[in-house]
């Protein structure tokens, strides 16, 4: 059985190819036929067949996030909150994006842009956590996330959380360093905060908690305990918050 992708592309070959597709479509035609119909319409048509494809891709891969999400719906996980866990947002909001970060992840510099846009858009509703997922493959990534934790207990978490992403190709020790500095911190309390084994064990705890449940790419986000992977585009993001807000409002109504 042919793919659907492999169907549209014989349906619109046979569209294009006028009288050779009688030929070609003759019971009595053999293979080869049908190849050098098929050749001679792609020869021709190389941006048609070029931009059925490209939307044949687009579709599925559009299919495929909402399976995915729907699965996330149905099996969402208990993911905790833990008092190390930088937040911003008002406490008690409706909804909350937990986001599994890799500062050396260049996806994780757009997923952190579009939580923040979350942010601006909900702002009374919405509340965001973060979380130290480095990965092995990504040299700086840990010794940046436990620098984060280290500006963290001087208030400055979120500025320097920017200023990694923005320097996310450059995260040598002494880079951390210096954008410390830039910030005002107290350098030499950074360093001991950010080697000392408090931070270590903060930071292991967040790789514990991706683990249990499995979660082993970056960026990821779990809202209200759906699990969404990748830096999605906005609107993504803004169906789940808006579903997850109106299961909210139906909460607060039923009896």
């Amino acid at each position: 059985m042919f793919s659907p992708l492999i169907r549209t592309t014989l349906c619109l070959t046979l569209l294009l190819a006028g009288p050779a597709a009688a030929a070609a479509a003759d019971p009595t035609a053999d293979q080869q036929q049908l190849k050098e119909v098929i050749k001679q319409v792609i020869r021709e048509n190389p941006k048609l067949l070029y931009d059925t494809i490209t939307q044949y891709h687009q579709e599925l891969q559009a299919q495929q996030r909402h399976q995915q999400l729907e699965s996330s719906f149905t099996n969402r996980i208990a993911d905790q909150v833990v008092a190390h866990n930088p937040v911003k947002g008002p406490q008690d909001a409706a909804v909350t994006i937990i986001t599994y970060t890799d500062f050396e992840c260049p996806y994780c510099a757009r997923g952190a842009h579009t939580a923040e846009q979350l942010l601006a858009l909900y702002p009374e509703k919405t509340r965001l956590v973060f979380k130290n997922l480095p990965l092995n493959s990504h040299e700086n990534a840990l010794p940046a996330a436990r620098a984060a934790l280290a500006a963290q207990r001087q208030g400055k978490f979120w500025e320097y959380h920017d200023l990694l992403f923005q320097n996310s190709g450059q995260l040598a020790d002494e880079r951390l360093v210096a954008l410390a500095g830039e910030l005002g911190l107290d350098v030499a309390r950074f360093n001991r905060d950010r080697q000392s084994a408090e931070i270590a064990a903060e930071v292991e705890a967040d790789l514990k908690q991706a683990a249990a449940h499995n979660l082993s790419s970056t960026p990821t986000f779990v809202i209200n305990g759906v699990v969404v992977t990748g830096a999605q585009p906005l609107p993504e993001f803004q169906r789940v918050v808006d579903r997850l807000l109106g299961e909210a409002a139906a909460k607060k109504k039923a009896p």
